[in-house]
């Protein structure tokens, strides 16, 4: 489906659309983003009519695109579309069939930004269950608070997370799965079902088990705030999900809609992950944006501003979300006139305001890249306002904000 024109001509120039005209043509009857009346609840709700009916769906959608493509770039690692499919249809057949985890079930994800975090997540919530994504940072007071408040049944997490929430597990009867453990998982540990190792609870020739979501089940719970207090779960359906991710994609259609043409850019959209996928940005916007499109994934062991400036520069890179102090470090790295940027068309993120100067410096150092800053909150999948990036560099005092 295509956009109709908007705007009227002028000569041999066209005028671009104002945001209600640019809206209008992309969320239009028959459009791609089309916005239709919905009663959710008892509520009414202006939903996206062409919303996939949950994330088994998304994930599942990858099944159509080219198996052998590059979707997660871990490090020195390659992952293809074929390889991440075979390992969430392995996992999901495991946690069924091993574990008995139904509809409904809560299973927490507690590790760094592996590959292994992204095939969790998408297993977890491919089956029904619902994902209960811990702080990585969490001690283990606080890992035993999450695992007792979401009242989660199988833990699934690096070695790290895993030793800091043995004590706990023990206690709540909640099984585990360790990822990368390094040498032999910590079977004969105190947990009641025994803590097994990832790769070998994986189910050979395993296929998606016949246990669908629907659109509106919980799919996932991220803590969020905990400065004074204990964190608080934000609970989200399949269908907010979706409809945030989804927001996502209509108003950068709207964006390109309101800019005057340029040439194409040479490079496929591709994502770098440098803030963690248990915060919504990292889980929302980049994460799952890059499996709705079928595109590339960066992946970082940890934020390294010299490590990330090789990545960017070898894996073509066009978008860098992070916090401004991210920006600022790229820019600062004794290597950063040495590496090349070029494939960079956006820089920014949000989590705190953009000083001008960093605004300025983004504008001036990037070839491509354009700074913007942006607001969300957990509890709407990140989507808030965002300044475009030619708002950003016309007004550099813009407030940034915080997806928390």
């Amino acid at each position: 489906m295509s956009n109709p024109p908007v705007g009227t001509a002028t000569g041999a120039r066209a005028t671009l659309p104002t945001w209600d005209e640019a809206v209008a043509s992309v969320t239009g009857p028959g459009q791609r983003y089309e916005l239709v009346d919905a009663v959710i609840d008892g509520v009414p709700r202006r939903v996206f009519a062409n919303l996939p009916p949950s994330l088994r769906e998304l994930f599942g959608s990858l099944r159509s695109r080219d198996g052998d493509q590059c979707l997660l770039a871990y490090e020195d690692e390659r992952h293809t579309i074929a390889d991440v499919v075979g390992q969430i249809d392995q996992l999901a057949a495991a946690l069924v069939d091993r574990y008995g985890v139904r509809r409904g079930d809560r299973v927490a994800i507690a590790m760094r930004n592996y590959p292994e975090w992204v095939v969790s997540f998408a297993a977890v919530t491919s089956i029904g269950a619902v994902a209960v994504c811990f702080n990585a940072w969490w001690v283990a007071d606080e890992m035993r608070y999450g695992l007792e408040d979401s009242g989660a049944t199988l833990l699934i997490a690096d070695p790290e997370r895993i030793d800091r929430a043995l004590p706990a597990m023990a206690e709540l009867g909640v099984a585990g799965i360790v990822v990368r453990p390094g040498g032999p998982a910590p079977a004969d540990g105190p947990a009641t079902a025994g803590v097994d190792a990832y790769d070998e609870i994986l189910v050979p020739g395993g296929t998606m088990p016949d246990q669908a979501p629907g659109p509106d089940d919980d799919a996932m719970i991220l803590y969020t705030s905990g400065t004074t207090g204990h964190p608080k779960g934000a609970v989200s359906t399949h269908r907010a999900v979706l409809n945030g991710l989804t927001a996502y994609g209509a108003r950068a259609v709207v964006n390109a809609t309101m800019d005057p043409p340029g040439p194409p850019h040479p490079h496929d959209t591709c994502f770098i992950l440098i803030v963690p996928l248990f915060h919504v940005t990292g889980l929302v916007p980049v994460m799952l944006s890059c499996v709705a499109g079928a595109r590339k994934l960066v992946m970082l062991y940890k934020w390294d501003p010299e490590r990330a400036l090789e990545l960017i520069e070898r894996e073509k890179v066009t978008h860098f979300v992070g916090v401004p102090t991210m920006s600022w470090d790229l820019l600062e790295s004794p290597s950063f006139s040495t590496r090349d940027t070029s494939s960079l068309l956006s820089v920014g993120g949000g989590g705190a305001p953009a000083p001008p100067e960093l605004v300025r410096r983004v504008e001036a150092s990037f070839g491509n890249g354009r700074p913007s800053i942006g607001y969300g909150m957990t509890e709407t999948n990140a989507y808030g306002p965002r300044t475009p990036p030619t708002t950003t560099s016309a007004s550099p005092a813009a407030p940034g904000g915080c997806c928390r």
